[in-house]
C-alpha cells in the first residue's frame, strides 16, 4: 500500500509520521520512497494507530479526500483517456496488478443502478474501516475525473458502522452515506456509468494502452475457479448468487459453467460453499453484525437457513459458534 498522501494527513492532524511508523514497525525510508509499496496489514495498523492517538480521526477517508488519478500509478495517462466510467472501470480491473495484490473491485448492476464494489483482501477478522473509507474515497476521485468535480453518486455503502461524527464524511463525500451495509461501494446510474465522454481521444486512448502493453503486459488470466469466487463475493450480499445470476456476470451459460468447472475438478456448489463459509466466519467474528446480519452476508435471505447451512459445514449453530470464538479470545 502507497504511503505518499499519509505524511500529508499526518501532519495536518499534528502527528509525527516517523514516529508513528517506528510504533507500528515501518522503516522511514517508506517516507522517501513514494512508490514503494507497504504490507496491507501494516498499512491498516498504521491508520488504525494513528486515527486513536488523534481521537478517531477518519484518517483513511482523509488521505483520499487527496487522491487524484495521478495516484493510480502507472495506469493513470491510460484511465485519463477512456470513453466512459465502464470503460474506465474496466481498465482499472485489467491493470489492478500494477496498483495492489490486495483492492479489487466489482460492478454489479441492479436495475436502473450498478454498484462499484470495493473488496479487500485480507487475512484480519474484517478490513477495516481506514482502508475501506480511503479505497471507497480513491474510487470516487475516479468517478469524479469521469463525470464532473461537482458530480454525486446516488449513495455511498459502508459495511461498518458509523463513527460518532460524520461531518468529515459528508464534506469529502458529499453524498447520502450508509453504513452498516451490506457491501462496501458507490451506487452509480447505468446512464452516468455509460455516459460517453464528448472529449474522448480514441487515438490517444490506443496510444496509451500501447504503452501500457509494451512496460506492463496484463498478467495470465486469473483460473475460472477464482474467478467464480470473485464474482460470488461480490454477488452474495445481493441475494444474487445462483449459477445462473454467476455464469451470466462471467459470460457463460449455467450449463457451460458447470462443466467447465468439473473439468478442473470442482463443482459450483463447492465454490459457492468456500465463499460462503469464509464470509460466514467473517461476519460472526465481528460482534457488531447480528446473526440475521451474517445470514445476508452470506447470501440467506432467512436465519433458518442460513443456520442449517452453518450447523451441517461446522457441526454447530452460528450463535455457538460465535461464543465459542468469544472465549477463545478472552482464554
Amino acid at each position: 500500500m502507497n504511503l505518499s498522501k499519509y505524511a500529508r494527513v499526518a501532519n495536518e492532524l499534528g502527528i509525527d509520521p516517523l514516529s508513528m511508523f517506528r510504533k507500528v514497525g515501518l522503516d522511514h525510508s517508506c517516507l522517501n520512497t513514494p512508490d514503494l509499496l507497504v504490507p496491507e496489514s501494516a498499512f491498516a495498523t498504521l491508520l488504525e494507530t494513528s486515527s486513536a492517538q488523534m481521537g478517531h480521526a477518519s484518517l483513511g477517508l482523509l488521505m483520499g479526500s487527496y487522491w487524484r488519478l495521478s495516484d493510480f500509478g502507472p495506469i493513470s495517462l491510460l484511465l485519463q483517456h477512456q470513453e466512459s466510467l465502464a470503460a474506465m472501470l474496466k481498465t482499472l480491473k485489467d491493470y489492478n496488478h500494477l496498483i495492489s495484490s490486495t483492492v479489487a473491485t466489482e460492478v454489479v448492476t441492479q436495475g436502473r443502478y450498478s454498484i462499484i464494489q470495493l473488496h479487500l483482501d485480507t487475512e484480519r477478522e474484517t478490513p477495516g474501516r481506514h482502508p475501506t473509507e480511503l479505497g471507497i474515497t480513491a474510487l470516487l476521485s475516479l468517478c469524479r475525473h469521469q463525470l464532473g468535480k461537482s458530480w454525486s453518486p446516488s449513495s455511498i455503502h459502508f459495511s461498518h458502522s458509523s463513527p460518532s461524527s460524520t461531518m468529515s464524511h459528508r464534506r469529502v463525500l458529499g453524498s447520502e452515506i450508509v453504513f452498516a451495509s451490506d457491501f462496501d461501494g458507490i451506487v452509480v446510474s447505468n446512464d452516468e456509468m455509460t455516459q460517453l465522454n464528448v472529449d474522448h481521444d480514441s487515438l490517444m486512448e490506443s496510444h496509451a494502452r500501447s504503452l501500457m502493453e509494451i512496460h506492463a503486459p496484463r498478467p495470465a488470466s486469473k483460473s475460472l475457479e477464482q474467478q467464480v469466487r470473485n464474482t460470488l463475493q461480490s454477488l452474495l450480499p445481493h441475494g444474487r448468487h445462483s449459477i445462473a445470476h454467476v455464469a451470466g456476470a462471467l459470460g457463460f451459460t449455467a450449463r457451460s459453467l458447470q462443466r467447465h468447472l468439473e473439468t478442473n475438478n470442482t463443482s459450483f456448489q463447492e465454490t459457492l460453499d468456500a465463499v460462503r463459509s469464509q464470509a460466514a466466519l467473517r461476519a460472526l467474528q465481528n460482534s457488531q453484525l447480528s446473526i440475521s446480519e451474517a445470514a445476508t452476508l452470506t447470501g440467506f435471505a432467512e436465519n433458518s437457513s442460513f443456520t442449517r447451512w452453518f450447523s451441517k459445514h461446522f457441526q454447530q449453530s452460528p450463535s455457538s459458534w460465535r461464543q465459542q470464538n468469544l472465549n477463545r479470545r478472552l482464554s
